[in-house]
């Protein structure tokens, strides 16, 4: 049974699935809620979606619906407070304990207390309507690399606000210039800590002796002589030298109690990031596997510039402003041909080379208009190269790849490609690759 109630004071909604009517519905209409009742998932989704934030109370008392069914849509829901209704005995089950655990604000056994039940759902509106607000004035700041209206950068705002509101570590993987730093730093001012200290550490400037992930193991102190309890940033944790590997993963697998005093003790939240193939480093062995593993608890690959297409022109526009009045220039528009430079282009330094190339137009321009010439920018004949080049890079790493795996064997290579012989030495000449068989486990050697 799906219900749908609104409530006169808040603009916020509840979603009630599997639930009858009930005594605590009838308590709910009476406080100015108004409900709908039906027993349809189906319809449950598109009320979850169209109606988010909101509450959604799900009865599980009478095993109406699969767990897994009411789990993939309590993970895939955004903002949305979920609170769960079971019978007493239903506690000693470890799947609805993990369900309670990893997706209820709260939950209630049978028969339902109502004025309790009453109580909490107007709470969590309450709540839903700070953190809505909260929501909208962090992404509202153009900086926090958060900005646009692409279905990646929207995917990225969901993940960032879910993952902010809990204490698990955050790996952000993606290309230089994407902006995780800023990204970074929305986890923080989302999260608990954003009134604590926001710490960035650059693994690549660390010596193996610096004393600067202190802060992990207690030692560090700040000047009122209190422990580190915010967010630490690891950019670049690639660049950490196997000893302060062997530092930072002592520090994340010891107990809290054995290793300090508990009023001492160190309250750290890690960010780590990354622009390096990691799993590759692990494979290798340069980079700890159990510390990789400790880091990586929540993953985010933050979008290239290149996948948030529709974004590129947006922000372009919000840079320019922002610079423009940062400059006191005139510049408030692009000209036609700017447009389709900055759409053509590949943007192989993300934001970080937009923001430079806006700012760099910004004082260029003469009058309101930001021309073409304005951008440091190839033109549309170096574009074709460029793209050329793109196309060529990417067939060399095929040929490089598919004679790993054939171990050299340059005839199983080319039947693996579907191309002859003689094609395939072609190619090869074309790029440079000479094949050895006789280490085949590096399966090229490039001249």
């Amino acid at each position: 049974m799906v219900a749908v109630s609104q409530n006169k004071s808040i603009d916020g909604r509840l979603v009630a699935i599997g639930c009858n009517y009930e005594p605590w519905i009838a308590l709910l209409e009476q406080s100015g809620w108004k409900t709908h009742c039906c027993y349809d998932l189906r319809t449950a989704d598109s009320i979850l979606e169209e109606y988010s934030p909101c509450i959604c109370v799900v009865d599980l008392s009478n095993n109406d619906f699969s767990l897994n069914s009411i789990s993939l849509r309590a993970n895939k829901t955004k903002q949305v407070k979920w609170i769960a209704i079971i019978k007493k005995e239903q506690l000693k089950t470890d799947a609805i304990r993990q369900f309670i655990n990893n997706f209820c604000v709260d939950y209630f056994t049978v028969p339902i207390p109502g004025s309790h039940l009453l109580d909490t759902i107007g709470h969590q509106l309450g709540m839903l309507d700070i953190e809505a607000s909260s929501w909208v004035e962090i992404t509202s700041q153009h900086d926090m690399g958060l900005f646009g209206e692409s279905k990646s950068i929207k995917q990225l705002r969901d993940m960032v606000r879910r993952v902010a509101m809990t204490e698990v570590n955050v790996f952000l993987t993606g290309e230089n210039g994407t902006g995780k730093e800023l990204i970074a730093k929305s986890i923080h001012n989302l999260s608990k800590r954003k009134n604590a200290p926001f710490v960035l550490v650059n693994c690549s400037s660390l010596a193996r002796d610096d004393e600067k992930l202190s802060l992990l193991d207690g030692t560090y102190r700040n000047e009122e002589g209190a422990p580190f309890d915010g967010t630490l940033m690891l950019d670049n944790v690639e660049e950490l030298s196997k000893e302060l590997q062997d530092n930072l993963l002592a520090y994340l697998q010891a107990p809290s109690c054995e290793s300090l005093d508990e009023e001492m003790a160190s309250d750290v939240r890690i960010v780590a990031t990354s622009s390096a193939d990691l799993d590759a480093a692990v494979a290798n062995g340069d980079f700890s596997k159990e510390l990789y593993y400790r880091l990586n608890v929540f993953h985010i690959k933050v979008p290239t510039l290149r996948e948030r297409g529709s974004d590129i022109f947006l922000l372009a526009e919000t840079f320019l402003t922002k610079f423009a009045r940062e400059y006191s220039t005139m510049a408030s528009t692009f000209s036609e041909d700017s447009k389709q430079l900055l759409l053509r282009y590949s943007w192989p330094g993300n934001v970080r080379e937009l923001i430079n190339q806006v700012k760099r137009a910004a004082l260029l321009a003469e009058g309101n208009e930001v021309k073409a010439e304005h951008f440091d920018l190839p033109s549309k004949a170096n574009l074709k190269q460029s793209l050329r080049n793109i196309k060529d890079e990417a067939e060399k790493d095929v040929l490089v790849a598919v004679l790993e795996t054939h171990r050299g064997q340059v005839a199983s290579a080319a039947k693996d490609l579907g191309v002859s012989r003689a094609t395939m030495y072609r190619l090869l000449n074309k790029h440079n690759i000479v094949p050895d068989v006789r280490h085949y486990n590096n399966g090229y050697a490039r001249e």
